[in-house]
């Protein structure tokens, strides 16, 4: 299972080193910047 948040907080965001949004990041590591991912783009990277 996972659990989606959705942050808005700008120090938030910046605690993980993002300039640029959308981000997707999983268990605290940023794995996407800056692009709005697929279903199948999101899929390969939490599987």
């Amino acid at each position: 299972d996972y659990e989606i948040i959705k942050v808005t907080d700008i120090n938030e965001i910046m605690k993980f080193g993002v300039m640029m949004t959308p981000a997707l990041a999983v268990e605290n590591e940023v794995k996407s910047v800056g692009k709005v991912l697929s279903t199948e783009e999101i899929k390969k990277i939490i599987s």
